[in-house]
């Protein structure tokens, strides 16, 4: 499995109100609309009555052939979480006060099942054939991933802003 790095460590910060539940369906509505499988690695809550404190970290990912993978790798950090009610248009709406930070990382994955791997003649022929006769398709997927991060990336910033103006 060789990973080439894409976009490393670009951030979305935001401190303030904003829906929670709304922020979940946006990235899952953002991952079916791309066509990726939506993969949640690992999940962690802490929540008393002095603190609640959240950490995510997903990794959708698109399998674009039987040897190239795309994978988006983000860690989402939500903390100092508090309830808060407002009144919008003279509806009363439950919102989330928080910090929340959004870590992106995006890398292809090639021979993400190892075939290549089995003996040194096959991975000397895999690279060669990574150099020769993927090289253009391989840069044709990195855009592709590139600019889907930063499609999701603006849209998170989009939807936060929202909340800031209200």
């Amino acid at each position: 499995m060789i990973k080439d790095y894409v976009v490393y460590d670009e951030f979305v910060e935001y401190s303030g109100p904003f829906e929670l539940k709304e922020f979940y369906m946006l990235m899952d509505s953002f991952f079916k609309e791309h066509h990726y499988d939506k993969n949640e690695k690992r999940q962690y809550e802490k929540k008393n009555k002095d603190e609640w404190y959240m950490e995510l970290e997903l990794e959708p990912f698109k399998t674009v052939s039987d040897y190239v993978k795309l994978n988006m790798n983000m860690e989402i950090t939500i903390r100092n979480i508090e309830n808060i009610e407002i009144e919008l248009q003279g509806k009363k709406r439950t919102l989330q006060q928080a910090d929340l930070k959004v870590r992106f990382r995006s890398f292809i994955l090639k021979d993400y099942e190892g075939k290549w791997e089995a003996f040194p003649w096959m991975m000397f022929l895999r690279t060669m054939v990574d150099k020769f006769v993927y090289k253009m398709h391989v840069a044709d997927f990195s855009g592709e991933l590139a600019n889907d991060t930063r499609i999701l990336k603006n849209k998170l910033k989009s939807f936060l802003n929202l909340y800031k103006r209200r």
